[in-house]
């Protein structure tokens, strides 16, 4: 009664204050969920949430959509299932295509032209270097931008990177190259943008640093609309560009291990990694990695037949 009465109060006015209550709530976990083993009333309060997210998925998903952002920022990074849950959340009104279908092409979606709600604070955590992000996007300059770029993406004094930074700077990035390029023209013109330049110097990090990427830039794979797009074809352009089979491995990682979780899968996470492991063109199953699971195996097998996970 108390959530259905603020989240529909008139105008929205009761958003923000639900937004902050659900803030709260995942940094007060977030300490517990790290941990490996929780205490009985710690996995009572952690059901207690995830039947919170639930319903707010089911009767109000524009809601959770519109503050995606803001939330992933605080769950820790092993609680896949409640990200998954999250970032399934769709809009009413929008239509999910089967991604298995035979004639199936994202590009051809009418829903691809639209550009999601986002509520959350984007530029906030980016302030302190976006004038000269900026410069870089309109005109490639200063040449050392990108390099001095990584240094602003680190915790106050320390080498590791701040994720929080990271996913605004993900989900900034590609809004400015869907105002640069037409939905049509992303898959052929990605190579030839600024901001491509920007996600690979993302992958250029170590191996955590690029696990926090690859997680913003799956993070905007959600319903069906111009950012799913254009972080689809971004993913699957990392993918076949990157020359150390570590990172098409760790790619492979991001995508499987939020679709060996139980469902929900967001409809975006979904789409790309079938058009992964079925466009001969990404030649997938011909590396090594592809054969060290039995999770990734039984991808295999399911992709033969049908997509259960959808």
């Amino acid at each position: 009664m108390f959530l259905s009465n603020l989240l529909l109060a008139n105008d929205q006015k009761g958003w923000a204050i639900m937004h902050q209550l659900l803030i709260d709530l995942f940094l007060f976990l977030e300490p517990h969920l790290r941990k490996i083993e929780l205490t009985d009333a710690i996995k009572k309060y952690y059901d207690g949430a995830l039947r919170v997210i639930l319903m707010l998925v089911h009767d109000f998903p524009t809601f959770l959509a519109a503050y995606h952002l803001s939330f992933c920022n605080v769950i820790p990074e092993n609680c896949v299932q409640l990200r998954n849950l999250i970032l399934s959340a769709i809009p009413k009104g929008i239509p999910l295509h089967d991604p298995i279908a035979r004639n199936f092409r994202i590009d051809q979606l009418p829903e691809i032209s639209q550009s999601p709600l986002i509520l959350s604070n984007v530029v906030g955590p980016l302030l302190s270097f976006k004038n000269e992000l900026d410069g870089y996007l309109r005109n490639q300059q200063p040449a050392d931008s990108l390099a001095n770029m990584i240094s602003h993406l680190r915790k106050e004094g320390r080498k590791e990177l701040d994720a929080p930074k990271v996913n605004s700077l993900v989900l900034y990035v590609g809004m400015q190259g869907l105002a640069r390029l037409q939905n049509e023209q992303i898959a052929s013109n990605l190579g030839r943008s600024p901001e491509t330049e920007v996600f690979q110097v993302l992958m250029d990090l170590d191996d955590h640093g690029r696990y926090i990427s690859l997680n913003a830039i799956a993070n905007q794979l959600r319903y069906p609309s111009s950012h799913t797009h254009y972080f689809s074809c971004v993913m699957l352009y990392l993918f076949i560009e990157a020359k150390d089979d570590g990172v098409k491995e760790q790619i492979t990682r991001v995508l499987l291990e939020r679709l060996i979780t139980q469902r929900p899968h967001p409809w975006g996470l979904l789409i790309t990694f079938i058009e992964l492991i079925k466009n001969t063109k990404y030649n997938f199953w011909s590396h090594p990695f592809t054969r060290c699971a039995t999770e990734i195996e039984k991808v295999r097998l399911i992709s033969c037949f049908r997509c259960d996970c959808y």
